[in-house]
């Protein structure tokens, strides 16, 4: 479903109170300074980087307990507690201590794009997820501004390099979020559950993951939550679409956070009239919980819990059928994850945790009723040992239990149900066989329940430096994934669908600037075919479907000036078809673009406390079926456009920091096309008649007022 959600709380910008300094050096163990190193408040843009004498100054509003990070490639990255209620702070020295697998040494990163991991290739922060234009505050929609995305925007999910939106699997500390985006609606854009504010970090690996993540046919989007919280605080947020509240509260070794939120779109349809004729307007009341616990020096337990119901009611016009229909629709989801990490030893770690999660559908169509549960639990452990130098080897097992109820009121009554366990086992050893060279092999083996057979996934990456700032990665592996819900409920006969990873990455990286050109290709495999897709008849479903995807992703980035200035530009070429469901032949699939490019531009300016951001993507036409044309999917959508820009403002209200922020989407209003629907019979003349489908609203801006208690 359609629903707006930005939440974005921006209350960890400075304030504007009276700046003050902070300064002084940066050196190595030995003595040597380290120019370039950035130097910055956490979760802020106050910072700057060392000259060539190791020496850092900047201003900051920040007050009271704040933590600085000092980091540079090569180097363990340093956490140092202030106090800036005690005025200006020089630091005469701070020693960074070189770390082997950081710089001198390769790091395997072939189709991994790292959020917040400064070990791997830095491409985005969480602020820069809720800050980027466009992105609507989404994670899904900020990584799609990244290479080896697609532009799919009637559907609103994560769409990566010729892979449909089910094959991206999202994990949350290593476990699996069942549905991590809300329902959706015909031709209506979804998006994702939580804000990115809620993590420190977001990897976005395009392919060649390790073999630790399983189920994922394409891609894995890893979702890491923060430890501790640093202290005590309230917000309140005002927005166009509804209102949000959060408190976290700081013990000794122990932190609780909670967040709640109502939205309702009813003002921002009347302002911005979509094109959907809504009985009622989507809603959306939700909450989260973050406990976290130290347990030891080297031990947290870690807690997170969502819970969520929206609904919304619309007039649909089913060009397809001809009429036009009632559609309710209402959803109750639930979340919850906990996990545990300990240091057994020096060369030995511990890491185990348990999840649930509960979807809850009702789907109302004009008479006819379509309820669907999905109930979904994990339990994993694994290890992580470092007995010999120089060689990290990771080893678990994963158990997952997936059961699925539909019943449908249509006509009589149906059920479709089944149940699905899943039981699998990792190893995989990485070792940096000089500097210069890494190796990591892999291998992933699962027992499908369903089909009560056994797979087995080899995964490797090498990579070797070619150059002082440069190095050269490739990955290959085999990945399996069980078919989609839709086509299980009617067979569970069916085997999971395979593909084959082969990926060559180019990065050089100094300083705060990235370049990155990778290429890829896929083969799929056993993908599910059939002759109807709504048929339980034996012999419908199969696993004769095929295809490959091919491509190009380059990326660059540039952090200009640290902390105020910061733009990437991304551009994919893909080349994907498949005959696959009830293709006659080897074709595009709907959702393929062949050319995607997206430039992102963010600048803070302190002097009047104002941060501005800017995207534009495109995209070329993407193929869609045309009855009137004997050429199966060869016609073609008009390019994408898109611009949206982004202002947030920093200042003091009654007293306590405040955000006011104002995001425009698609500004010029550009009519974009996804694709066209064709009525089932055609008209007196043969001709079967079309209808374009397209964004419910050319344009349209929300803003937020957020307030620290």
């Amino acid at each position: 479903m359609k629903t707006i959600l930005f939440t974005i709380l921006l209350l960890w910008l400075t304030g504007t109170q009276a700046q003050q300094e902070i300064s002084g050096f940066v050196q190595t163990r030995s003595g040597d300074p380290v120019p370039g190193a950035n130097v910055y408040i956490q979760d802020t843009y106050d910072g700057g980087t060392t000259d060539t004498l190791g020496r850092f100054s900047f201003k900051t509003r920040s007050t009271g307990i704040q933590i600085l990070i000092v980091s540079y490639m090569g180097f363990e990255t340093r956490h140092i507690e202030l106090d800036l209620d005690a005025g200006n702070t020089f630091l005469n020295k701070i020693f960074l201590k070189e770390a082997f697998n950081e710089l001198h040494a390769v790091v395997i990163n072939a189709g991994t794009f790292d959020a917040s991991d400064e070990k791997k290739s830095v491409m985005l922060r969480p602020m820069d997820i809720a800050l980027t234009a466009g992105a609507n505050g989404d994670i899904f929609g900020a990584f799609g501004t990244l290479p080896g995305s697609h532009r799919v925007g009637e559907e609103g999910m994560l769409f990566v390099r010729g892979g449909e939106g089910y094959e991206t699997k999202t994990f949350m500390d290593g476990m699996l979020i069942q549905t991590p985006y809300f329902s959706k609606l015909p031709d209506l854009p979804t998006r994702g559950r939580f804000s990115p504010l809620l993590f420190n970090g977001a990897v976005f690996s395009t392919g060649g993951y390790s073999a630790e993540f399983g189920q994922a046919l394409s891609s894995v989007v890893a979702l890491n939550t923060p430890p501790l919280e640093p202290e005590n605080k309230s917000s309140i947020s005002l927005l166009s679409v509804g209102a949000q509240g959060s408190h976290a509260h700081r013990w000794e070794n122990t932190s609780l956070a909670l967040t709640g939120e109502v939205i309702n779109t009813t003002l921002t349809n009347k302002i911005f009239r979509p094109d959907i004729n809504w009985i009622d307007d989507p809603v959306v009341a939700g909450s989260t919980m973050m406990f976290r616990h130290k347990t030891s020096n080297t031990g947290m337990i870690r807690s997170f819990a969502s819970f969520s119901y929206d609904a919304c009611r619309m007039l649909y016009p089913n060009f397809h059928e001809s009429v036009v229909q009632d559609v309710a629709l209402r959803n109750n989801n639930s979340y919850i994850n906990t996990t545990y990490i300990e240091q057994l030893s020096k060369d030995w770690v511990f890491q185990a945790g348990i999840a649930g999660n509960l979807d809850m559908d009702n789907l109302q169509l004009d008479q006819h009723t379509i309820n669907t549960t999905k109930k979904s639990g994990q339990a994993k452990f694994s290890f992580i040992n470092e007995s010999f130098n120089n060689v990290e080897t990771r080893m678990g097992a994963d158990y997952q239990y997936f059961d699925y109820h539909e019943d449908i009121h249509m006509d009589g009554h149906f059920r479709l149900p089944f149940t699905t366990h899943l039981i699998a086992a990792f190893v995989e050893p990485e070792a940096r066989l000089t500097p210069s060279i890494a190796l990591r092999a892999g291998i992933r083996g699962e027992f499908n329940s369903l089909t009560q057979s056994s797979y087995f996934s080899p995964r490797l990456s090498a990579a070797v430096k070619t150059g002082k700032f440069s190095q050269l990665s490739a990955a290959y592996g085999t990945f399996v994934q069980n078919p989609q819900d839709r086509y299980l409920k009617f067979t569970t006969s069916l085997e999971p669908e395979k593909s084959e990873h082969t990926i060559l990455t180019w990065q050089y990286k100094q300083d705060s600037r990235t370049l990155r050109i990778e290429a890829y290709y896929k083969n799929y495999r056993e993908l599910v075919k059939f002759t109807d897709e709504f048929s339980p008849a034996p012999g419908n479903f199969c696993n004769d479907g095929s295809g490959y995807s091919r491509g190009i992703d380059v990326f660059w980035r540039n952090q200009k000036e640290f902390g105020k200035s910061d733009y990437w530009i991304s551009y994919s070429w893909n080349d994907t078809k498949r005959d696959y469901r009830d293709f006659p032949t080897l074709a595009a699939p709907y959702y393929a673009s062949a050319h995607n490019v997206s430039a992102v531009y963010k600048r803070f300016f302190p002097e009047i406390n104002s941060f501005i951001s800017a995207t534009y993507s495109f995209a070329t036409g993407r193929p869609f079926f045309n009855p009137n044309n004997p050429d199966f999917m060869t016609d073609r959508t008009r390019p994408f456009n898109d611009i949206s820009f982004g202002f947030t403002h920093i200042f003091r209200l009654f007293n306590t920091q405040a955000v006011a922020h104002i995001v425009v989407n698609n500004v010029f209003g550009f009519e974009n096309i996804y694709g066209y629907t064709y009525t089932r019979v055609p008209d007196s003349q043969g001709v079967y008649p079309s209808q374009p489908v397209t964004s419910p609203q050319k344009r349209m801006a929300v803003l937020l007022l957020s307030l620290q208690l």
